[in-house]
C-alpha cells in the first residue's frame, strides 16, 4: 500500500530585501548576475546572516566545542510535535512552567516542542521584536528532562528583550538541542490532531546556524 499524501503547512517567512529583521542585523541583499533578456539565463547573488527570517539556532550559536549547524542529526529537526498556545496578552511576559501545566498540556519525551506565542499577528511591525512572551528557565528545565530533540517557536528569540546573558539560549543548546525560531502560520495546525514537522536546515560547514524551510505534515502515515 502507498503512502497516503499528508497535507503541508508552509511554516516558513518570505525571504526579501525589506523584509523585518532583528534590532541591530542586516537585511537580505539581492543581485542579478544574470538576465535573461541580455544574458540568456536569470541567477541571482544573495548575501544574509545565517540568523534571518526562519531560521535555526545551532550550538554553536553561543558556545564553542560543540556542534555546528551541518552536524546535527536531522532526525532532531523531524518528528513528531506538540504546540503550546499562549492564549494570553502580549506583553513580552514570562511564560511560567505552572502555566503550562495547568492548562493541561501534555508533552512524551522525545517529541519536538513547539512554543506558539501568538506574536506572529504583529509580523513586520516593530512590536513584533518587542512584545513576545518567552520561557521560564523552570519551563526549559522541564523541556530537557523531557529530552525534547528541538524547540521551536514563532517568536524571534526564546530569551526576553534586553537579555544580557541568553540563558534560556544557554540552557537549551547546552543540552544540544537546536532551536527553531520565527515560524509562523502555527494557528493552522488543528488543535488536537497529531502532526509532525520538518525544519531542515541549509548545510553549512561549521557555522553557527542557518535558514531552513520549515512545514507540518498533517494526516501523515
Amino acid at each position: 500500500m502507498g503512502m497516503n499524501e499528508p497535507k503541508i503547512i508552509d511554516l516558513s517567512h518570505t525571504l526579501s530585501s525589506d523584509m523585518l529583521v532583528y534590532p541591530g542585523t542586516e537585511r537580505p541583499v539581492f543581485q542579478w548576475l544574470g538576465r535573461a533578456n541580455s544574458e540568456g539565463f536569470n541567477l541571482t547573488r544573495f548575501t544574509m546572516l545565517t540568523h534571518t527570517g526562519t531560521h535555526i539556532d545551532a550550538p554553536k550559536h553561543f558556545l564553542d566545542d560543540v556542534i555546528c549547524i551541518d552536524e546535527i542529526p536531522l532526525n532532531k529537526l523531524f518528528g513528531k510535535a506538540c504546540i503550546f498556545r499562549n492564549n494570553k496578552k502580549l506583553k513580552g511576559q514570562e511564560i511560567s512552567l505552572e502555566e503550562i501545566i495547568a492548562s493541561g498540556f501534555q508533552l512524551e519525551e522525545n517529541q519536538i516542542f513547539i512554543m506558539e506565542t501568538g506574536i506572529e499577528k504583529y509580523a513586520e511591525t516593530k512590536q513584533y521584536n518587542e512584545i513576545f512572551p518567552y520561557p521560564s528557565k523552570e519551563v526549559i528545565e522541564w523541556l530537557i528532562s523531557k529530552k525534547i530533540k528541538a524547540y521551536m517557536t514563532d517568536a524571534t528569540t526564546v530569551d526576553p528583550v534586553g537579555t544580557k546573558d541568553s540563558l534560556n539560549h544557554h540552557l537549551l543548546l547546552g543540552a544540544d538541542i537546536p532551536i527553531v525560531e520565527n515560524l509562523k502560520n502555527l494557528y493552522l495546525i488543528p488543535k488536537d490532531k497529531e502532526f509532525f514537522i520538518s525544519a531542515l536546515p541549509i548545510k553549512l560547514k561549521g557555522r553557527d546556524g542557518a535558514p531552513c524551510r520549515a512545514v507540518a505534515l498533517i494526516d501523515f502515515e
